[in-house]
């Protein structure tokens, strides 16, 4: 039986897990997909965090298919204490809901926020009148269901300032953006994302006050003078 002792790590694979996991339909593989860029967080932050929580022992591939890295691991037990005592869905995630565990805590829902952010957000930086992108953006986006719509009234209760548009162009996405330096510095310091991705764009433009578009990993860590060895605790 799995008895999960630390709420937080749960809190934090359940936001993974909405954002780019998936509960196979059919067996008992769950899935977890990520960049080539995100090796590191997948392989010294997420499959730690899933040993930790289950006992279990993952496997890191490559998907040369999808120039992307997976995560997978195939237990009965595990599924169905997601499925059953958690209340994720298996297969396509349009009907997903967050889980009552996470909506109910003010303590989880930042590290609800966090797996989500690392695994399925984004940090933009865009130039406003300057000729430099300086200008913060932490921006999440899903497909218009009830699961976007919980994702807000988190985002309400946690205190960010957000805006939300959609975009109809295809599917309706609907996108929330919190925006500022002063809402990034919150979001950091509350949310801590785990994920260098995302964290190496924020310390780059704390230090030189500005970010490059579509800049790499290893060339910010470069420039910031830091490497992957012990990023991860």
């Amino acid at each position: 039986m799995i008895n999960i002792t630390n709420n937080e790590k749960l809190a934090e694979l359940i936001g993974i897990l909405l954002g780019d996991g998936n509960l196979n339909k059919k067996s008992n593989c769950i899935t977890i997909v990520g960049s080539l860029e995100e090796f590191d967080y997948y392989n010294n932050y997420l499959m730690p965090l899933i040993k930790s929580l289950f006992s279990i022992n993952p496997k890191l591939r490559k998907r040369n298919d999808r120039n992307a890295f997976y995560i997978d691991f195939c237990s009965k037990e595990t599924m169905n204490f997601l499925t059953k005592n958690i209340g994720l869905v298996r297969g396509n995630k349009i009907n997903a809901q967050i889980p009552n565990m996470i909506k109910e805590s003010e303590k989880l829902i930042p590290y609800f926020l966090k797996g989500l952010f690392d695994t399925d957000g984004c940090l933009k930086f865009s130039k406003q009148s300057t000729d430099k992108n300086y200008y913060p953006r932490v921006r999440l986006a899903f497909k218009k269901s009830k699961f976007a719509k919980e994702v807000e009234e988190i985002l309400v209760k946690s205190g960010f300032k957000y805006s939300r548009w959609e975009d109809r162009r295809f599917n309706i996405v609907v996108f929330y953006e919190i925006s500022g330096k002063e809402n990034l510095e919150g979001w950091m310091n509350n949310i801590r994302p785990a994920n260098m991705v995302h964290t190496s764009k924020y310390l780059f433009w704390k230090k030189f006050g500005y970010y490059i578009p579509k800049s790499s990993l290893d060339s910010r860590l470069k420039a910031l003078n830091l490497n992957m060895d012990g990023i991860f605790q």
